[in-house]
């Protein structure tokens, strides 16, 4: 250890490469929480930290000090790592450029760029990969060292990698100045307000304090709270994305991955007290909610606070919808006859009025939120400019066009979706007519699989077209890539619904000369619904005549009475026919009949609620296995393990150690641990760990399923209450126990840096 950093360039011989970088002195505190265990092996300087994570019967080392961003320099493929040190670099002085994207405004950064001197140098005999990324890594160095950053390095436990832990304590000036130059502001300490004003601080009508906040300087230093460690990792990125284009080092593999690290025993205590499935309110009260914040950042959350009042909604939602269920069923036997007719249009108006109340409520408890938090202007303080931003494109023809072309693709996928969901509707009706059921029988189940199928597409197809619109800010592409997503998923999510429940009715009417020959058209292939009159007859649905010779009369189809309607030549049968009816209803034949649109309408529901919920606890386990092949791999590969590898893995999927004997080799540490599960299943968007957008989106299109309707189908509610009471425990996995079971954290919503 010691006072200077050792670097490893791309070859295999260690190197120092700069001298000045502080490596903070490990330290423990000894917790521990909820079994994982937290201890001290060793004494004085040499002392190894040693403990237990979620996903994981073995102990790990704990190298979590000094770490606050992390970067993994590929070795060469010598050493076991990817890099081509041979292979000449093609134009090594515009892939610098691309990188140190400032470079022809040098007050930008804190040091000379030498980079370019050097390469020039190189340049005659051609420069070898190698011998760029160890510039490159030289020069990203001195940047850091610079910049007033700490950092050390490692080798990963099979030395195919470099580890390059990045901080910048809060106790140290830099930070501070960092702050200051970015305006960055700061919650003001309450005793510094007492001792100021002579007044307690602030409550809202939460009854939570309410911190005011100043822009961080030199001058109030003194008067706010201590930098969090999220705040630091905010600053860093911020102040180094101004300098160096981190995405285009990892185009170019000069470093394989990057993330913020995460810290032991902070995440031992959220998994153990927040994020455990023995407690699936997750983040229903403000202490839950403040650690969410602390660790995750205030987008994630809000996403937690949304859903946890939603979640309080929507029981109440669910109790008035099994009470009106409850009064439609059984209302001879409750004397609730009277009313019967009533009951959709009350729950109509209790559905409007839960929706108001709910979306005010929510508004006013985000405000007292962003205000305790001191978000006024916070997007525009976390905002920074992009390095994929092409100025040249800004206010240009070119530019417009790029911007149109995103518009329009979007509504040809919308339009195909539509023509796909009505085609099989026009489909399906006219295989009917021919007396072929076979269509029918499953189409509820085709369209529900389509929704998902292409809903899962256009996710992979929005965030390209976003990128086509060259955004300025991370903000505004976030902004956009929302908008693209919801106003695609919410019609995939919504559309077939409204087909079945409007445009159904008018699309496949069958149309006749008669009723009776409408009539014998529409049910030829089925037979009569239960509980009508031609049915107790036994009269034939093929011919119209029974085998004691009576014969249909439009006497006898008065449960079509509300189904049909007449035009100059025809009688029409509406699309949504009867399927069975039964006595005790408000028709002037005592009837009520359920039609084949409610019908289908209430098994495409069920069967897309299905899917979310299985594909939610499907995308909770795979990070989770991917992420534990991934280590136990790597540990199996240095451990001198007898067994094959697929035995391993599904040893410790069982919960169990890898390995049943005694194995010899290095020991994994939580760094390599936390970069294993950040290059199988980051918490980004289009990865297998979920992203905030597409989390959010999944729970909004429930939201608005409901909200359009239940009324139509108010058990439907009480379904929704129980499926989102099992996707609190999946659902909301991907970012509860995915990323911390994982040590997963992110320091900004943006899909492009997480």
């Amino acid at each position: 250890r010691g006072s200077s950093i050792v670097f490893f360039p791309v070859g295999k011989a260690p190197v120092s490469l700069i001298s000045s970088l502080a490596h903070s002195p490990m330290s423990s505190d000894g917790d521990s929480y909820d079994g994982y265990s937290n201890i001290d092996r060793g004494g004085g300087c040499d002392i190894r930290r040693m403990g237990t994570v979620p996903l994981l019967a073995e102990e790990i080392q704990i190298d979590d000090d000094g770490a606050s961003v992390v970067f993994i320099f590929p070795r060469d493929e010598e050493a076991g790592g990817e890099i081509d040190a041979e292979a000449e670099k093609d134009d090594p002085q515009a892939a610098a450029r691309n990188i140190f994207f400032m470079w022809d405004n040098p007050a930008f950064y804190p040091v000379r760029l030498t980079i370019f001197d050097e390469l020039e140098a190189l340049e005659e005999e051609g420069v070898p990969e190698g011998e760029y990324q160890d510039l490159v890594r030289k020069m990203f160095l001195a940047i850091l060292q610079a910049g007033g950053c700490t950092a050390s390095s490692s080798s990963s436990i099979d030395n195919d990698e470099v580890f390059l832990k990045v901080a910048m304590p809060g106790t140290e000036a830099r930070l501070g100045e960092i702050a200051e130059h970015y305006r960055y502001r700061m919650p003001v300490r309450d005793e510094v307000w007492v001792e100021t004003t002579g007044r307690q601080p602030f409550e809202n009508d939460e009854g939570l304090s309410v911190p005011v906040y100043l822009e961080y300087n030199k001058d109030t230093a003194h008067m706010v709270q201590d930098f969090r460690q999220i705040d630091e990792i905010r600053l860093i990125m911020k102040w180094l994305s101004e300098r160096v284009n981190v995405e285009e080092m990892l185009k170019q593999k000069v470093i394989v991955r990057m993330f913020p690290a995460c810290h032991y025993n902070q995440m031992l205590e959220l998994a153990a007290e927040w994020a455990s499935l023995r407690r699936p309110h997750l983040a229903a009260n403000y202490d839950d909610v403040e650690h969410v914040r602390d660790y995750f950042g205030e987008h994630i959350a809000f996403f937690f606070l949304w859903f946890a009042s939603y979640k309080k909604g929507l029981a109440l939602l669910g109790m008035a919808s099994f009470v009106a269920w409850i009064a439609k069923h059984f209302t001879s036997a409750l004397d609730l006859t009277v009313i019967k007719p009533w009951i959709p249009d009350i729950f109509v108006i209790y559905l409007v009025l839960w929706v108001v109340g709910f979306n005010e409520l929510f508004k006013r408890k985000s405000a007292r939120f962003r205000q305790k938090w001191g978000m006024k202007d916070w997007d525009s303080q976390q905002a920074r400019t992009l390095p994929s931003f092409d100025r040249k494109l800004e206010g240009t023809n070119a530019g417009d066009f790029w911007r149109m072309m995103a518009q329009v693709v979007t509504g040809i996928y919308i339009t195909t979706f539509a023509v796909a969901i009505l085609g099989i509707a026009i489909i399906n009706g006219e295989m009917r007519m021919n007396d072929d059921m076979r269509l029918a029988a499953v189409q509820p189940y085709i369209v529900s699989v389509l929704m998902k199928v292409c809903s899962f597409v256009w996710s992979k197809v929005a965030f390209n077209i976003v990128k086509w619109e060259n955004h300025r800010t991370m903000q505004r592409f976030d902004d956009s890539l929302a908008w693209t997503l919801a106003s695609v998923k919410l019609f995939v999510a919504i559309f077939p619904f409204v087909q079945l429940a409007f445009l159904e009715p008018s699309l496949n009417e069958t149309c006749k000369a008669s009723l009776i020959h409408a009539a014998l058209e529409v049910y030829s292939a089925t037979g009569w619904p239960v509980g009508t009159m031609p049915l107790t007859l036994g009269i034939s649905a093929l011919n119209g005549t029974s085998t004691d010779g009576t014969n249909l009369t439009e006497s006898d189809l008065s449960f079509l009475e509300e189904y049909t309607s007449t035009t100059d030549k025809n009688v029409c049968i509406s699309g949504c026919y009867p399927i069975s009816c039964h006595q005790g209803g408000s028709q002037k034949n005592g009837l009520t009949c359920r039609d084949i649109c409610a019908n289908n309408l209430e098994t495409q529901l069920m069967t897309y609620y299905g899917l979310q919920v299985v594909s939610a606890v499907v995308f909770l386990l795979i990070p989770i296995v991917l992420t534990k092949a991934a280590v136990v791999t790597e540990m199996v590969k240095v451990s001198g393990h007898p067994g094959s590898t697929f035995v391993a893995v599904l040893r410790s999927l069982a919960g169990l150690p890898f390995s049943s004997v005694k194995t010899t080799g290095g020991t994994y540490s939580l760094l390599q641990y936390q970069a294993k599960c950040n290059g199988s299943s980051p918490y980004e968007y289009g990865s297998w760990g979920g992203s905030f957008v597409e989390d959010f989106l999944d729970i909004a299109i429930g939201y608005s399923l409901i909200a359009c309707f239940s009324q139509l189908k108010p058990m439907m509610v009480a379904i929704g209450t129980v499926s989102y009471f099992i996707m609190s425990l999946a659902v909301l996995g991907p970012v509860a126990a995915k990323t911390l079971a994982s040590g997963k954290r992110s320091w900004t919503p943006s899909p492009l840096l997480q």
